[in-house]
């Protein structure tokens, strides 16, 4: 079976997602550099694993029409 092209709606909205998520794990790195509390910092840690899995999945989708998008971890 081969391969099905993305259509291209589906990739705008990816780099939609994609760039929304870039600016959300920017925001929630300074957050967590100007956290006190060790748990509050944690707590960020491991959510910012969480948006950078997701971004991935969107990064996916949208470099099959971009090659690059920041903030992919």
């Amino acid at each position: 079976m081969s391969a099905q092209p993305i259509a291209q709606h589906i990739r705008e909205a990816a780099i939609v997602h994609a760039r929304l998520l870039d600016r959300l794990i920017a925001e929630t790195e300074v957050e967590i550099e100007s956290a006190k509390d060790p748990f509050v910092q944690e707590s960020l840690r491991e959510w910012l694993g969480v948006l950078r899995a997701e971004r991935q999945v969107y990064g996916l989708a949208a470099t099959l029409l971009v090659t690059k998008i920041e903030n992919a971890a």
